[in-house]
């Protein structure tokens, strides 16, 4: 959903994983539906203004479940979401916030944490939930405060920080492992998946069982576990080793790690 546009446009930019399905608005003049028509994404726009919150929801739940959205990202939406909602698509709306949550939930978060002497600033992407920015934090990004640094300098550098977080943690929330795997071996020079694998020149390179990614290393296969935390850039690495150590030399120079 649009509202503070420029996040809205860094999910649509560095979508990678995911597909933005619809860009959507309770201001039909909001300066971001524009932008998505002319980047060639289906819009909704509609003003609760006159017709009631649960009537507005209920049209916007139908436009969400007709473009086959499955994953709500809020971005800058400021209309408090009801209860019913929420539930209806429980575990599936996740929202970024400008504070390292839990600390300065709500409004302000930037003024909160200069008043309080605080270190760092930043933000959380975040599960929605009932309570008021209460749900299980996805991942976040830590912002130093500088001397002299007012709530407008810090929300600066905190945006910047958003523009990159949330897209990388929305596609972590979406993908499957090998949705992950997928997308950094297909990307590989002329690399190709199979039924057991990726491969290059055909020699099998990588491969993803259940939660555990099978990958080629100096020592033959070693085994990665993909389930819980995991260190994706780390991950990325030992997929595009693992083509560096079976690719031919003529496709090294090409690509690799």
């Amino acid at each position: 959903m649009s509202g503070r546009g420029s996040n809205m446009m860094a999910l649509v930019e560095q979508a990678r994983g995911y597909t933005v399905a619809l860009v959507a608005s309770d201001k039909p003049d909001a300066a971001g539906l524009a932008w998505a028509r002319e980047h060639g994404l289906a819009t909704f726009a509609l003003s609760p203004k006159g017709i009631g919150k649960a009537a507005y929801e209920d049209a916007l739940d139908a436009a969400l479940r007709d473009a086959g959205v499955e994953v709500i990202a809020l971005a800058g939406y400021m209309r408090l979401l009801s209860d019913a909602f929420v539930a209806r698509w429980r575990g599936r709306i996740v929202n970024i916030h400008p504070s390292l949550l839990p600390l300065y939930k709500g409004l302000d978060t930037h003024a909160r944490a200069i008043a309080a002497g605080d270190g760092h600033g930043g933000c959380s992407v975040h599960l929605v939930t009932e309570e008021l920015d209460g749900g299980t934090v996805l991942g976040q990004a830590r912002v130093a405060v500088q001397p002299g640094d007012t709530a407008d300098t810090l929300a600066a550098r905190v945006l910047v920080a958003e523009h990159a977080l949330y897209p990388r943690i929305l596609a972590e929330f979406v993908m499957t492992p090998l949705d992950h795997v997928r997308a950094v071996a297909l990307q590989l020079p002329e690399a190709e998946e199979r039924a057991d694998g990726f491969f290059v020149a055909g020699e099998r390179f990588a491969a993803v069982e259940g939660d555990v990614l099978r990958v080629r290393d100096d020592d033959g296969w070693a085994d990665v576990a993909l389930g819980g935390e995991v260190d994706w850039p780390a991950v990325e690495d030992r997929v595009a080793r693992g083509w560096e150590l079976v690719a031919p030399a003529g496709l090294l120079e090409a690509g690799g790690r």
